[in-house]
């Protein structure tokens, strides 16, 4: 339950070239080598299906993400309308961010350092910038919705790793011991409550012809899905599920990253420097389309990952079919495969001394031109898997890169921030495949006597 790193890693080493099987409670895993990863990311969702593997992994039917083999909503919000908005999103993230730094930062950190729990104050703030391109201004600050989004989050993931620990015949008389669980069926009720209202008077106003309201017209998530929902799917029960289910990659993955990258800059100060010389070279000139040349951030964050991505396997599928590969490796139907993907991030082979921290490695390895984006931090490579690879890597990546980045210069412009005496950066944990950094541990801030945010 807690040594995925080192029994995953310790086959990796003796089966580079092969498969292998990693048992786990709720069954077989097989695990490909990393010559395979172009073949299988290339499998169609008939063959292998990664959807499917997602919901097995979190618990469908016990935390309420068996939703997202019923509709692909989540997926064509996220491809069709968030990803293509980004430009027109960025100014609205930067208000809601500097709008919830203000509101939740401590406001003793502006007189001198003060002792902060990081996790949880990265969590309010990350539920509120993501909630603007999520629910817009209608709900973005509204506590009820929040406490929905940051609760459905942390408490979905109490339940995973509970009933994970027991095997798949207990799950349905565990599941009903756990008092996750019973919060996570009343986030959905709650979540129709507080947004159900808005969808339906939206789907009124569209059914009668109406011209809408401009609050219906802000670019946002709880909008834009009332336009592109089909048939079963205009329902307003059905479109705050999705909105629900959004709040999990809207808030925990950002969430993690940006706690890594801050444990992380605080752990190696030297990269402070540069990364703040590159925010004031771009800030006359501040713009939306500057995060994309903040390539020396990108490399940092992409480093930060490497040495702690949310989970230790990627590329994770569940065979829908029988299927050999190239290398002759047959996969039958029902089976769960995937790629070592934090053994391949840490191989020596890959990655030059993985064990050492080099915050500007991918920065290093693009050379002089100034548009190169090969290595941003959303970029997908076959050794580099945090978001998966090829034509199903994650469709929210930039939406992430975007708000971290934009979470990093807001923070590090404004904000210093230290360990508290003695003390370290904060411990890895990992929890079956998940892989975070420590939320209990506390940190030391105060805020910068000049802040040089540009935004």
């Amino acid at each position: 339950m807690t040594n995925a790193v080192g029994v995953i890693g310790n086959g990796y080493q003796k089966c580079t070239e092969k498969a292998f099987q990693f048992l786990r409670s709720d069954g077989n895993i097989i695990i490909l080598p990393p010559s395979t990863v172009q073949e299988l990311s290339s499998l169609p969702p008939e063959i292998a299906d990664g959807t499917k593997a997602l919901e097995h992994d979190l618990m469908g039917s016990y935390t309420g993400l068996d939703f997202i083999l019923q509709s692909r909503l989540h997926h064509r919000i996220v491809q069709r309308r968030l990803t293509p908005n980004l430009g027109k999103l960025t100014p609205h993230l930067e208000d809601e961010l500097g709008r919830a730094v203000t509101d939740l930062f401590p406001k003793e950190a502006d007189d001198g350092w003060t002792t902060v729990q990081l996790y949880p104050l990265l969590l309010a703030l990350t539920a509120r910038t993501s909630a603007r391109a999520f629910v817009g201004t209608s709900f973005c600050r509204d506590q009820r919705w929040l406490d929905i989004a940051v609760n459905f989050v942390e408490d979905l993931f109490r339940t995973v790793v509970i009933l994970r620990a027991f095997p798949s015949w207990l799950h349905p008389f565990v599941s009903r011991c756990i008092p996750s669980y019973w919060r996570g069926k009343n986030y959905f009720r709650q979540a129709r409550q507080v947004l159900g209202p808005y969808i339906q008077e939206r789907l009124d106003a569209m059914s009668e012809g109406k011209e809408l309201e401009e609050r219906f017209l802000e670019p946002c998530a709880l909008n834009w899905l009332v336009d592109i929902a089909e048939a079963s799917e205009r329902n307003s029960p059905r479109l705050a599920h999705t909105e629900t289910v959004l709040s999990l990659a809207g808030i925990h993955t950002m969430l993690l990253r940006q706690l890594s990258v801050i444990y992380d800059l605080t752990a190696h100060p030297e990269y402070m420097e540069a990364l703040r010389a590159e925010i004031a070279s771009l800030a006359p000139d501040w713009n939306k389309t500057v995060y994309a040349r903040l390539r020396k951030i990108d490399s940092f964050m992409r480093e930060s990952q490497r040495m702690a991505p949310p989970t230790v396997l990627g590329l994770k599928r569940i065979m829908q079919n029988p299927y050999t590969l190239e290398n002759g490796t047959h996969l039958p139907k029902g089976a769960y495969v995937c790629v070592a993907a934090y053994a391949i991030e840490n191989d020596p082979k890959l990655f030059p001394e993985p064990g050492k921290f080099d915050g500007l490695r991918s920065f290093k390895e693009e050379g002089p031109d100034p548009d190169s984006n090969i290595h941003a931090f959303a970029a997908t490579e076959p050794t580099v898997l945090g978001f998966g690879y090829g034509k199903t890597a994650c469709p929210g990546r930039f939406f992430a890169s975007l708000v971290i980045k934009m979470s990093i210069v807001k923070l590090i412009s404004e904000y210093e921030f230290e360990f508290l005496p003695g003390e370290g950066r904060p411990k890895n944990w990992v929890v079956h495949e998940f892989l975070f950094s420590s939320p209990w541990d506390k940190i030391r801030v105060r805020r910068r006597e000049k802040p040089t945010c540009p935004f």
